[in-house]
Formats: C-alpha cells, sequence, structure tokens
C-alpha cells in the first residue's frame, strides 16, 4: 500500500491563560511555557488501512487529529498529504484537502447543528464541495447518503434531536461521506453509544470502507474496538508514541512496558490467568518538563538514562517500532 500521510516531528502546545494555581507551582513547571500536547510525532498513515490511536485521556490523541484536519496549527513539525506538506497551508489553500478527508467526531448530540434540519446538514457539505450540482443533483445525492447508512428518506426533514444517539453518528458519518474523502479521521465516534449501537456502527465503517476505499484513522479507548477493527496500532502516552505496530503483532506481543500494562487492563474470557500490571507512581502533570522518556516515573524497568534522554523509535525484525531504552539496550526484549 502507497503512503497517504506522513507526519514527521509534530509538536503542538497550548498556551496557559488565567493560571490560578501559580503559586503552588513550582518555578521549574511555572517556566514552562504552554501545555505540550504533542511532542515530536513521527507517523505514517497507508491509503485503505484502518490505523487505531490508543492511550490514557489527556496524551494527545484529539490534538494529533484536531492538527491533522487544520483545526489547529502545530507549533513545529510537517504533516503530508499524498506528498505534499499541507500544515502551514491558510484556509483558502488547504480547500481542496478538506474534500479528501473528513472527520467523526466523538459526540454526536454536539457535533451536528441542532438549528438544522438534516438535510440542510447534508446540503451544506454538498453545496461547498460539489458546486457541479444542481438541486435535483444534491437532493438526489443526499438521499443515497442517507439510505447508503441505514435511514430513509423522511430522516431529511427532521431534527437532530430526533435521533437517537447511533442515528446521529449515522448523518455524521453521511455528512462525512457525501464529499466523496479519501481519509476519514473518527475521533472516538462509538464513546458515546450503548455496546449494542456501537457494533452497529463500527459494522457499517467497515462496509464503508470496503465499498469506497476509505483510510481510517481510529480514535478509541476501547481494546476491544481496536482487536476487531486495526490494521495497525499506535500507542500513545503524554504526547509521544510509544509503540506502533499491526494488530496481530501488537495484541500477541507487545513490548513497550506501557502497552504490555495497557493490554493487561483489558478484560478477556480467553485467559482468566493474566493478572493486570500495577503500575507504580503518578502520572505527570502537564505543567511538568520532563526530559528524558515520558513513561519513566512509571515503568519498573527505568534507568538513570530514562530519566535523562528521549528515547528514539527502533524498527524491529517484526515490522514494529518501539521507543524505548531497556529494549534497545536488550534488557526486556531480545
Amino acid at each position: 500500500m502507497s503512503e497517504l500521510i506522513r507526519i514527521k516531528s509534530l509538536s503542538k502546545a497550548f498556551p496557559v491563560r488565567g493560571d490560578w494555581f501559580k503559586p503552588w507551582r513550582s518555578k521549574k513547571q511555572q517556566l514552562k511555557q504552554g501545555v505540550h500536547a504533542l511532542n515530536g510525532i513521527d507517523i505514517s498513515l497507508k491509503k485503505g488501512e484502518t490505523l487505531c490511536i490508543v492511550g490514557e485521556t489527556g496524551c494527545g490523541k484529539s490534538t494529533l487529529a484536531r492538527v491533522l484536519v487544520g483545526l489547529e496549527k502545530p507549533d513545529m513539525g510537517e504533516v503530508w498529504y499524498g506528498g505534499e506538506e499541507i500544515s502551514r497551508l491558510n484556509d483558502r489553500q488547504r480547500m481542496k484537502f478538506r474534500k479528501r478527508m473528513q472527520m467523526v467526531f466523538q459526540n454526536p448530540y454536539a457535533s451536528l447543528n441542532p438549528r438544522m434540519t438534516v438535510y440542510q446538514i447534508l446540503q451544506e457539505a454538498v453545496a461547498l464541495h460539489h458546486p457541479e450540482l444542481n438541486r435535483e443533483g444534491q437532493d438526489q445525492h443526499i438521499r443515497q447518503q442517507l439510505e447508503s447508512v441505514g435511514l430513509d428518506q423522511s430522516a431529511e426533514d427532521r431534527f437532530p434531536h430526533e435521533f437517537s444517539g447511533g442515528q446521529r453518528q449515522r448523518i455524521s458519518l453521511a455528512r462525512a461521506l457525501s464529499v466523496g474523502p479519501e481519509l476519514i479521521i473518527a475521533d472516538e465516534p462509538l464513546a458515546a453509544l450503548d455496546v449494542s449501537v456501537q457494533a452497529q456502527v463500527l459494522n457499517l465503517m467497515m462496509d464503508k470502507q470496503a465499498e469506497h476505499n476509505l483510510t481510517y484513522l481510529f480514535i478509541t479507548h476501547d481494546l476491544s474496538v481496536v482487536e476487531h477493527f486495526a490494521s495497525r496500532v499506535a500507542v500513545m502516552y503524554l504526547g509521544r508514541i510509544c509503540e506502533i505496530a499491526d494488530r496481530a503483532t501488537l495484541f500477541s506481543a507487545p513490548k513497550h512496558p506501557y502497552t504490555q500494562a495497557l493490554l493487561a487492563s483489558m478484560p478477556r474470557l480467553d485467559n482468566l490467568d493474566e493478572a493486570p500490571i500495577p503500575l507504580q507512581g503518578e502520572v505527570p502533570t502537564v505543567y511538568e518538563d520532563i526530559e528524558g522518556c515520558s513513561f519513566c516515573r512509571r515503568c519498573p524497568h527505568a534507568t538513570q538514562r530514562c530519566f535523562e534522554q528521549i528515547p528514539v523509535a527502533l524498527n524491529l525484525e517484526d515490522g514494529s517500532q518501539v521507543a524505548c531504552h531497556a529494549i534497545e539496550e536488550g534488557r526486556i526484549w531480545k
């Protein structure tokens, strides 16, 4: 598969405003400028694959998605799409790429305009990205998109509050598909849904991927969804990538200590003997300036080098990439 997106050394920080907690912070914390959500992300995405991003809340997954679609500007680094660098483009220059990449947000109760009907929501996107269609062509296109996600024509004249959470997420997916994208970035699209509805929406997304040869960047906390849906998996911790591997390799042989602890916390019925891996220490706050590995304070294999140097991603024989000094030195994986 050819490469669709290449992210190089991507960093993003947010300024701190109205810092009420400044008197209680150390001088070192006060010197740090802003909250660093992304710290040197290097990752690629291939055409037709599903890359799942997993990690704890606050590790930078949603910020990465927003930077890719242009809702946030990166402070450093580059984003290449189809061989073109897009991270520094203005809104007008980025317009041709907005049709090729779309986003499905986490909360369908907030991502749909409550004052617009379903027809108006979809027609707004279709009119902008398909100006060659007349009104009749737009109507036909909108009906086709609604039918493709399991909604009938009667949904056109209804407002978002008249639908269930699963139906709203289907509308969000129809809106994304209506412009004919190559890439869909889904930021936890199943989080606000019941388990039974999650399966329906996930199967719908898989069907659309097979039908349109879509590429997915899928952000989720649910590791069972990752095991069922992903082609490759990237594990994030405090704004950095710990490990990248294909689905089978990651779940059968996790290498990074954080990945091992993350997968051990996943409840399974096929292996009741596997116990969770307890992690000692506290998660660093976003105001702390971590000089070495972001996981060093909780890692049972950490040495002095882990506190002083940021690990570089290693390419291993099984195709996975791991950023860990202990693995590089052969202390925990050979």
